[in-house]
């Protein structure tokens, strides 16, 4: 298909743009570090009322307390260097070398380690049972550490913490394109064998536990959550829960099914000290598994937005990055989080806790599955504030938080093996198709703050899609309350309440045609 080409023409009034705001942690862009001791994603319409929360620590009874964002959780234990967010369902074979990698993750001890919070949404196939069970075993490996440490032991840990010393001291990074040779062996990627690359699963072996433990760096550490869902997605909510019980001044992401090379983090955190206008710091992504040329065009591409403002108008033609890939400040989340009473979000005390929205359609409306207190907008300071559509998440998040004025960054490296397969989400879920995409752009083109708002739109295409933008715009600008219009546009709100096709498509042409007009005045 042709693209269609957007063309925003400014009026003589033309709206500013939203003011750019930094949010960023001073903490957070030392570059020192204090040597410290390790620290202990269904059905459409499932549901109409939110399910009461089932949060539990893996190992411990009941639900979980509650940890304040970026503390120590009320204890002398320091907080870590990075807090890694990992929503879990049906994560089978691949969580365990997915895991492995995050346990593996080197560069950190000296500054707090990293903590991999694991929150798994209902799974069937095993992946809390393996959870649980490495919680476990990382639980005693250190009960048995302190024990050698407090009875002056050496000999075998002593030779591991000074074989990662003089790796830190190296400065070796398998992130760099040219570091496959001579780890791994022949078809081996970023020091992953070939064997851990497979996306057919039944031919792939998942890590045994003691695997996974084996190769944990000192400092990083697991815990396992649980939750359920609201309809029938549970990853926004699962990553709001888990950001809720981070401890780290810098929050980081992960699929459950990928992986990262053992540097990866360290980088990004560099990245950010070295970069302190960044909000966040991303990466470029390597593609494992399934091979299709169609998702290597889009990462070819994608990879090559290096810039912020590259990423920013980038977000028109396709996501610009993988979310899972960044370190993010954690005032830059509350940010994008705080700014969403313009478009559609959170406010107030909501907004400060909930950085992430899952958009889909439960019981005929446009849901936010990720927010535990008020998913269907049912609060009256709520209402007007429901998006015109839903998409995927990280469609949404990007544009929100360019709409919020902050910086991304992008380090020219794959840190992020991203498991291609026919089953992922992102090939057989309905929202991430072209037309929810195209629905995303829409809106935000359109919402306060947007690039389109307040001025006259020229569609510019062929075919299927020229029709498809125009019918997209149409509905938005005429059927959607959050773009203001139908006070101004009576022709607006007769289309909308007629219910003959014939009427209302003339009535959509003529709407279309004063809101050209009308728009600039309302906005």
């Amino acid at each position: 298909q042709a693209r269609a080409v957007i063309a925003i023409r400014r009026t003589s009034s033309p709206i500013p743009p939203p003011m750019r705001t930094h949010a960023r942690d001073s903490a957070a862009q030392s570059e020192h570090c204090k040597r410290s001791k390790p620290s202990h994603e269904g059905d459409d319409d499932k549901h109409s009322q939110p399910p009461a929360e089932n949060v539990a620590a893996a190992g411990s009874p009941g639900r979980a307390s509650e940890k304040p964002p970026g503390g120590n959780n009320g204890t002398d234990t320091p907080p870590p260097a990075i807090s890694v967010l990992m929503p879990c369902r049906n994560a089978m074979p691949w969580l365990p070398d997915c895991v492995a990698s995050m346990l593996a993750q080197a560069g950190l001890q000296h500054c707090g380690g990293l903590e991999l919070i694991a929150v798994d949404d209902a799974s069937t196939d095993g992946s809390l049972e393996w959870l649980r069970e490495c919680a476990a075993a990382l639980a005693a490996a250190d009960v048995e550490e302190e024990t050698k440490a407090g009875g002056g032991t050496t000999g075998e840990q002593s030779d591991e913490a000074r074989v990662e010393e003089e790796e830190d001291n190296e400065g070796r990074c398998s992130m760099s394109k040219q570091s496959d040779e001579g780890r791994g062996g022949e078809g081996a990627v970023c020091g992953f064998s070939a064997d851990r690359l497979e996306w057919e699963a039944s031919r792939f072996t998942p890590l045994s536990v003691v695997k996974a433990v084996a190769g944990r760096r000192r400092g990083n550490t697991l815990t396992v959550l649980t939750m359920d869902a609201f309809g029938p997605s549970g990853q926004g909510k699962a990553l709001n829960l888990s950001f809720t019980h981070a401890r780290g001044e810098l929050i980081g992401e992960m699929e459950a099914d990928d992986l990262r090379p053992p540097r990866a983090f360290a980088t990004l955190r560099a990245a950010l000290a070295a970069n302190p206008a960044w909000d966040c710091a991303t990466s470029e992504v390597r593609l494992i598994g399934w091979p299709r040329p169609g998702m290597e065009r889009w990462i070819e591409w994608q990879n090559a937005q290096h810039t912020s403002r590259a990423m920013e108008k980038g977000r028109f033609l396709e996501i610009p990055a993988l979310r899972g890939t960044g370190l993010y400040r954690r005032a830059a989340l509350a940010a994008v989080a705080a700014a969403d009473g313009a478009v559609g979000g959170r406010t107030g005390a909501d907004a400060a806790a909930l950085p992430y929205r899952d958009l889909w359609v439960v019981n005929g409306q446009v849901a936010d599955c990720a927010d535990a207190a008020d998913p269907l907008y049912a609060r009256p300071e709520r209402a007007a504030m429901r998006p015109s559509g839903w998409w995927p998440v990280d469609a949404d998040f990007w544009q929100r938080w360019f709409l919020a004025g902050l910086i991304a960054g992008k380090v020219r490296s794959p840190l992020y093996l991203w498991r291609q397969y026919p089953a992922q989400s992102t090939r057989v879920h309905a929202r991430c198709s072209l037309a929810q995409l195209r629905a995303c752009k829409v809106h935000f083109l359109l919402a306060a703050g947007g690039v389109a708002r307040g001025r006259p739109v020229q569609v510019w295409g062929t075919g299927e899609t020229l029709k498809a933008w125009i019918e997209d715009l149409q509905r938005t600008m005429v059927c959607w309350d959050g773009a203001g219009l139908q006070g101004a546009v009576p022709a607006a709100a007769l289309a909308r309440a007629s219910g003959a096709g014939d009427v209302r498509q003339a009535l959509l042409v003529a709407a279309a045609a004063a809101v050209a007009v009308a728009v600039a005045a309302v906005a």
